[in-house]
């Protein structure tokens, strides 16, 4: 499976890791150290065990120091820093992604868009939303990147305008998914579209296609995406005073992102709990306390 596959587990499917380490089985071959460390990671990332994976990415990158294989090296630090970011570890993550650049160039290799893609990627889940823009315009800038991954960078470009308030080059991105639709996600597309319409003040057709996309990230099995877009529609929703709405969409969010310790899911929870405070949905706040640790609950 490709490295971008991979990447797309970030903010869309979660996929199990591939990389260098091969899918078919070795006829007659001896099996090496690293490549028995990587299975084990992989395995480790199917099963959500990100600190586990962690663990065992970081003993693949030194297998692969010491086998000097370049690509190795590479993949190895860029499935680290992949992990490293589903725990919300972003500087650590971004310390691989340079580490793995400087041995690109080090070694003569050509650049690599898909290490670009997961370095602003990065930026963007840190919320450096100017690093995120720089590093993603310089990818797309460059022309070498292919379709597919041109595809998610407009994507993930387009959530980075979206949050900067930048209605212009939201349009851009959104036309660009729009002619790419060969390889471009319908659910990137229309989540997208739903922030434009959120930032135009259309908050019913925006909140109506933000429920759209969540179906389709659900039926995808793409849970990461899914409570993403719950999450925007709460933010679109919390800042037209929509409390009730915006507490249901939130709570759903962190619900399901805190089955997965995903870093994100405690401020969703936290901002559910405000809005159903505010709103008068006891149920709600009492089943969104009951998820977060007391200490971490807003007073």
């Amino acid at each position: 499976m490709s490295r971008l596959s991979m990447l797309l587990g970030l903010l869309a499917v979660a996929l199990a890791l591939g990389g260098c380490a091969g899918t078919a089985e070795r006829e007659q071959a001896a099996i090496s150290k690293r490549e028995t460390l990587d299975r084990s990671a992989r395995l480790a990332f199917e099963k959500a065990q990100y600190s586990q994976a962690v663990t065992l990415y970081a003993a693949v990158v030194q297998a692969a120091l010491a086998e000097d294989s370049p690509a190795s090296i590479i993949d190895a630090r860029f499935n680290l820093a992949l992990c490293q970011t589903y725990l919300g570890d972003y500087d650590a993550a971004l310390t691989q992604t340079e580490w793995a650049d400087a041995e690109r160039q080090r070694r003569g290799l050509p650049v690599d868009p898909e290490l670009q893609l997961l370095a602003g990627t990065i930026h963007y889940r840190a919320g450096r939303l100017e690093m995120a823009k720089s590093t993603l315009s310089a990818l797309l800038q460059a022309g070498e990147a292919g379709p597919a991954t041109r595809a998610r960078a407009h994507f993930v470009a387009g959530l980075v305008a979206a949050d900067l308030a930048a209605l212009p080059a939201l349009r851009e991105h959104i036309a660009a998914l729009r002619e790419g639709t060969a390889v471009a996600s319908r659910a990137d597309y229309l989540e997208l579209q739903a922030s434009l319409l959120g930032l135009e003040g259309d908050i019913d057709s925006a909140l109506r296609l933000l429920d759209q996309v969540a179906d389709l990230r659900r039926v995808e099995r793409d849970y990461r995406g899914m409570t993403r877009a719950l999450a925007s529609a709460g933010g679109i929703a919390e800042q037209a005073g929509r409390l009730q709405a915006a507490g249901n969409y939130l709570y759903r969010a962190g619900r399901s992102a805190a089955q997965r310790d995903d870093p994100q899911a405690r401020d969703w929870l936290r901002r559910a709990i405000n809005a159903g405070a505010r709103s008068g949905d006891t149920a709600l706040v009492r089943e969104a306390e009951a998820i977060l640790p007391p200490a971490e609950a807003p007073r």
